[in-house]
């Protein structure tokens, strides 16, 4: 039997709630509930978007910053660089002549000692 008075207390809450359920319903308006939950929802929406926004901007704004960044470091780099490669570009320069020198001067000095053995001979 106590199975039973569980089960018909467990149907008499059931009723209860049911019937308060439907006394709460019958008192309010659904509609109006609806406007309401509709109405917070936009004003959530535009809460939303409007913070949304604002942290966009504040990350398009640390993008751009570190972008700059980025920019400045590659042109210094490049400028270091290019200045590096110029010096040993004059470096190159300046060997390749006084190399060309010598080879003029041996070349010179076998063409006389050439000579020199000709006329000798």
């Amino acid at each position: 039997m106590k199975t039973e008075d569980k089960k018909a207390k467990m149907l008499g809450k059931i009723n209860e709630i049911k019937s308060n359920i439907e006394t709460f319903i019958s008192d309010v308006n659904v509609n109006d509930i609806k406007k309401s939950f509709k109405g917070m929802m936009k004003e959530a929406q535009k809460d939303f978007n409007k913070l949304v926004d604002q942290d966009l901007s504040v990350m398009k704004k640390k993008l751009q910053k570190e972008k700059d960044d980025v920019e400045k470091k590659a042109q210094k780099f490049l400028n270091d660089h290019k200045k590096e490669i110029h010096s040993l570009q004059v470096k190159l320069e300046k060997l390749v002549k006084k190399t060309a020198q010598v080879q003029n001067s041996s070349k010179k000095k076998t063409v006389k000692k050439a000579k020199k053995s000709i006329k000798k001979a």
